[in-house]
């Protein structure tokens, strides 16, 4: 079972991320831990990300590709004393977890998907101080780099699962692991009048900050650095799966998409899948999120062509109308 939280309506805008702090939902995301004397090792040699360097306690962002260099499946990675965890979207784990076995042909290494997990984020300048003042004690992890980790054992909720994020264009933490702990920590922060930011609010937030997801913006159509996962990159180890093209396009310079945001003025809203078109290219890309910011302007994201310069206003096909927008870059 994984669920999503935080519960109850709506109670934060988006200017708590800015000044405060606000409980997010994360998307119903799944686990899988990985288990075998070989998993640091094998798992550095498949996934893009610098596993063998993360510490215990430490993690990174990674992705699994292809052979032709195309995302199978965006990936946390969290090396742990005696497993690595890694955080899918929701849907992902029970494919890839086997999809990752397979590669393991003379490896000590098993992965299996967790099925008691929930999560949430708690974001935010404040998002430190109210889980301290909830009684939830995130350590040093304030101060230590993303994706950096650690087990809380908190009185009347139970074991806690506390990992160092920013999302949603804001720096603070997930609070994860069983249901029955991250509910009650859940219920517990909104006691203490922490609001949630609920999921419309959040989805509108990622995309302003330019943020993909899995299933939208990140599929098997598209390179890693096309669709903003080229942090999850790392161009200085050695082989993995999918490398070789990687590597070409990074020594030449060139891709085909790249990842922007669209600022929309006008009242009607596109779709995602909806075509996009220009000028420059009349064929120049897609939407893959579309959202409306509270003050009532549409934001998107969309995978368009690198010929189409960033404040380039392009026009979004819906139907039978020609939505304007404009081009931004992001990240």
């Amino acid at each position: 079972m994984t669920l999503e939280l935080p519960s109850g309506p709506a109670s934060a805008t988006l200017d708590t991320l800015a000044t405060g702090a606000a409980r997010a939902p994360l998307g119903a995301r799944e686990l899988i831990v990985a288990t075998g004397a070989d998993r640091v090792r094998f798992l550095h040699g498949i996934v893009t990300g610098n596993v063998a360097g993360a510490p215990v306690g430490g993690g990174c962002r990674s992705a699994l590709l292809t052979p032709k260099g195309h995302v199978v499946a965006d990936m946390r990675i969290f090396v742990r004393p005696d497993e690595i965890w890694i955080v899918v979207g929701p849907g992902v784990a029970a494919t890839l977890a086997p999809a990752l076995a397979r590669y393991a042909i003379m490896d000590d290494f098993a992965a299996a998907p967790r099925a008691e997990f929930a999560s949430f984020g708690l974001f935010g300048p404040a998002a430190g101080e109210r889980l301290a003042a909830a009684g939830i004690d995130a350590g040093d992890l304030a101060a230590r780099p993303a994706l950096s980790h650690a087990d809380a054992d908190v009185p009347g909720i139970g074991r806690l699962w506390i990992v160092r994020a920013r999302e949603l264009g804001a720096d603070g933490f997930w609070l994860a692991g069983d249901p029955t702990a991250v509910a009650a920590a859940d219920a517990k922060l909104a006691a203490a009048g922490v609001g949630n930011l609920g999921a419309a609010l959040a989805e509108a937030a990622r995309i302003a900050a330019g943020e993909p997801k899995e299933g939208a913006e990140i599929t098997a159509d598209y390179f890693p650095m096309e669709v903003g996962l080229d942090g999850a990159i790392d161009y200085k180890k050695g082989c993995y799966l999918g490398q070789e093209p990687i590597v070409r396009i990074r020594d030449r310079g060139h891709i085909n998409w790249r990842l922007v945001g669209l600022e929309i003025d006008d009242p009607r809203d596109p779709a995602a899948h909806d075509a996009i078109e220009s000028d420059l290219k009349p064929k120049a890309g897609r939407v893959t999120s579309t959202a409306r910011l509270p003050g009532g302007r549409g934001v998107a994201l969309a995978l368009l062509h690198v010929s189409v310069p960033e404040g380039t206003i392009v026009r979004v096909k819906h139907g039978d109308d020609l939505i304007p927008a404009r081009v931004r870059a992001v990240g």
